[in-house]
């Protein structure tokens, strides 16, 4: 089979058959976009970051472009963390799928859990559009409890109960193809491949414990 790299098919498709795209993605001998979407991933979740749209008024003195050398910045760490991160958790999924008789490569999981941050990429489409809406509805008053309140009397918790409704859907949504796509890497359920999951992002929790426990036994 001739080496070929994922299609914009191929961003739509792993969102309703993931185990199918995975496959093809994995069997296809190309560019998998590993670390592309993990990049890209936490880029689209940082957009409607309060912490950005409120350096106007926090950092009053800023100029344009020194704002946005603050946030490209900003952005290039969260990433850059995000990966190193990405990467840690990887190594932790692959270790237990294969203790539990899966039979995956590391670079086959990383592409794996990668593709399952997709629906991160696609949310976009909502978080540009709610964060447009909040700034205006915030404005540009320094006067934090006037925000507060202008921005409650303007809709602003329907809006906050919507983006929490989105964010939970949207975490659930990449928990299933993580679960799916982690499976078909190592080729068993997905409900295997769900407490492959559940197992490797317990480890570090369980090794905090221990030391908790060991230091004040």
């Amino acid at each position: 089979m001739s080496a070929s790299t994922p299609s914009l098919k191929d961003f739509v498709a792993v969102l309703v058959r993931p185990r199918e795209t995975m496959r093809r993605i994995l069997d296809s001998g190309g560019k998998r976009w590993t670390v592309e979407l993990v990049v890209l991933a936490s880029i689209c979740t940082s957009l409607p970051d309060p912490e950005i749209r409120k350096l106007p008024v926090t950092m009053p003195g800023l100029s344009l472009t020194s704002m946005l050398t603050f946030i490209l910045v900003g952005m290039i760490a969260k990433a850059a963390l995000y990966v190193a991160f990405f990467f840690v958790f990887a190594w932790l999924v692959t270790f237990v799928g294969n203790w539990l008789d899966g039979r995956a490569t590391a670079a086959d999981v990383r592409a794996a859990l990668a593709w399952s941050l997709v629906p991160a990429v696609w949310s976009t489409f909502y978080r540009i559009p709610i964060a447009i809406y909040s700034t205006s509805l915030l404005g540009s008053s320094g006067n934090q409890r006037k925000m507060i309140f202008d921005f409650i009397a303007n809709g602003g918790c329907t809006l906050t109960v919507l983006l929490l409704a989105f964010d939970i859907a949207l975490d659930v949504w990449v928990v299933f193809l993580a679960s799916s796509c982690v499976a078909e890497a190592f080729q068993f359920s997905s409900w295997k491949g769900f407490s492959t999951l559940a197992a490797a992002a317990a480890v570090p929790i369980v090794i905090a414990a221990a030391a908790v426990i060991s230091l004040h036994g």
